[in-house]
């Protein structure tokens, strides 16, 4: 027990002696002061940091475009598969593939001989019971035929103009006439040759006016309807067409929510056809003086929206309301005003307070 405590009184005294020296020699205070220095370095170095390059955008009043963009189709405005109403020979062909033929001219016919045969033998007939109805007509004034009589030759008569009718609605089925103007397309048979209701002949179009067929997303039904313009590109042209809305369906797609819309447009010079895929712009509203900036200028934060922008040569945090977005800006509705610069550049790595150098002003 003496043993242990004699040696616990040799490791104190050690200790104090070893304290004694460290202090006399002044290495305590010299590292104190290494570190101190190092300190003043580092918020010295803190303070020489050379301010930030950025690109601002100034905000100005622009005008602003609200548009939504779709995609469609064109089509013909009347397209019919010609076709005769009766079966027959053909026995003339009145019209050239590709030209362009007037509402009711005749097209084409076909071998009509025997009903014209049966249209003079009823007009025969016809005349004949004229004749007879025309001396019985004198002999009923005489009390010669009875009314009867007289009553059952008037039916026979008037059922054989009746007949003649017929006859003549069949013979108009032989001719095949255009239901309208417009282009004839390639023909599908030649003289001569057979043809029945299901033969088709020819296609007719029309495409002096062309429908533009397209849908948009259900959000803007009340907004686009009939009278709304619109304007179109087709593929393989850049030529802006301009159309207007005259129909819109009635109910919503419920597998697309979509409302389908149609447009016309006039194509007197027979440059778009039916059939072209359509790239589709419609105007909704336009803005004469709106504040925008570039949307890549706006940092979305929870709940909220911000921009920074340069006062005094620091960048400040300011919060903004947002309205009409375009495909490269956005317009801001409270938060900036006229003049303001707007940081465009490097704003993920800018803090508030931030010192900034602008660079290239827009």
């Amino acid at each position: 027990m003496k043993k242990n405590i004699r040696i616990i009184s040799i490791i104190v005294i050690g200790l104090v002696l070893i304290g004694g020296f460290v202090y006399q020699s002044g290495w305590l205070s010299t590292k104190a002061a290494a570190d101190t220095s190092q300190a003043k370095e580092g918020d010295n170095s803190k303070k020489n940091t050379p301010p930030q390059l950025v690109n601002v955008y100034i905000v100005k009043e622009e005008a602003l475009e609200d548009r939504i963009t779709a995609v469609g189709s064109i089509a013909s405005n009347e397209e019919v598969s010609l076709a005769c109403e009766t079966a027959g020979k053909i026995t003339k062909i009145f019209f050239e593939e590709g030209t362009n033929v007037s509402k009711g001219q005749l097209l084409l016919t076909l071998n009509d001989s025997e009903l014209q045969a049966q249209l003079r033998q009823a007009v025969i007939q016809k005349e004949f019971l004229e004749k007879k109805k025309a001396r019985n007509e004198k002999l009923r004034e005489r009390d010669g035929i009875s009314d009867e009589e007289f009553e059952l030759l008037n039916a026979d008569l008037n059922r054989q103009i009746a007949q003649i009718d017929a006859i003549k609605s069949r013979i108009d089925q032989t001719k095949l006439v255009a239901p309208f103007s417009g282009r004839i397309g390639l023909r599908y048979v030649s003289e001569g040759s057979y043809v029945n209701p299901a033969a088709k002949v020819a296609d007719l179009i029309d495409i002096s006016i062309v429908k533009i067929n397209f849908a948009v997303p259900e959000k803007y039904t009340g907004i686009i309807g009939k009278g709304t313009k619109i304007n179109f590109t087709v593929a393989g042209n850049q030529q802006m067409h301009e159309g207007i809305v005259y129909a819109v369906e009635p109910k919503i797609d419920a597998s697309t929510r979509t409302i389908q819309v149609r447009a016309v447009s006039n194509n007197t010079d027979n440059t778009t056809l039916p059939g072209a895929f359509a790239n589709i712009n419609i105007v909704l509203q336009r803005i004469e003086k709106a504040n925008l900036i570039p949307s890549g200028a706006l940092i979305p934060e929870l709940n909220q929206m911000k921009v920074f922008v340069v006062r005094n040569g620091k960048a400040e945090s300011t919060n903004v309301n947002t309205g009409t977005r375009t495909e490269s800006k956005i317009q801001i509705t409270e938060g900036l005003h006229l003049g303001d610069s707007v940081i465009t550049s490097g704003i993920l790595q800018i803090r508030t307070g931030a010192s900034v150098k602008i660079g290239v002003v827009e």
